[in-house]
């Protein structure tokens, strides 16, 4: 009997290309192109595997996995992205969440159909380089757990808004002179001189997470 694999992808060419590539390789594949249709998928049919593109308009592919999870407990899934690189400060809840994988969509066809057979089979298929900047990820944030106080996360999330000294004491109820202390403090500890540095090194190091991150380069 042929395995089953439900493709879940926003974007129709690749959502049609991915579910031919499965075909050819000998499974019996299907594709939706929302996630509103999955509970209605699932209700009538029983998948070996998802395969789910990790951003959608409204959702990621973390949130609609958990929707699967909740409908089919023992579900294999797979993250199916390209951008890969993004997943390596969510790898770990990723784990806990029970996916099966993640694949890059720039992998060969090879790659693609041998990582189904795997998690197929049991075993869980993780790009090397991203298991590696999850371990240098978690490193990072174990190293700088303790390395700023509250207020001080607060300062830089500030600055990271484009805040001045003077917006910035406004926000925290304190003082410019206060704010101007705790800013050096802050460039003594990231290893900088200006807050044009700020933004570049917090993400190098992992302090906030990147749903905070407002500026852009």
């Amino acid at each position: 009997m042929m395995a089953s694999i439900l493709v879940i992808d926003d974007h129709r060419l690749v959502a049609s290309g991915t579910k031919s590539l499965l075909q050819n390789a000998g499974f019996e594949a299907e594709a939706i192109f929302s996630a509103d249709y999955l509970k209605e998928k699932i209700e009538s049919a029983n998948y070996d595997v998802f395969l789910i593109d990790w951003s959608f308009p409204e959702v990621n592919g973390l949130e609609i996995s958990k929707k699967i999870i909740k409908l089919q407990p023992q579900a294999k899934i797979i993250i199916y992205t390209g951008f890969d690189s993004d997943l390596a400060i969510v790898l770990d809840q990723l784990i806990e969440e029970g996916i099966s994988g993640i694949i890059s969509k720039t992998a060969s066809v090879n790659t693609l159909i041998n990582a189904v057979h795997a998690v197929i089979s049991g075993y869980s298929i993780f790009p090397n380089t991203l298991v590696k900047e999850s371990v240098y990820t978690l490193r990072l944030k174990k190293e700088t757990e303790n390395l700023f106080s509250e207020r001080e996360i607060e300062i830089i999330e500030c600055l990271i808004d484009g805040d001045t000294n003077k917006e910035i004491a406004a926000k925290l109820y304190i003082t410019q002179r206060s704010v101007e202390y705790q800013l050096r403090s802050i460039y003594k500890k990231l290893g900088i001189h200006s807050r044009e540095q700020v933004a570049d090194r917090v993400k190098e190091m992992r302090i906030i997470s990147p749903d905070s991150y407002k500026i852009h380069g």
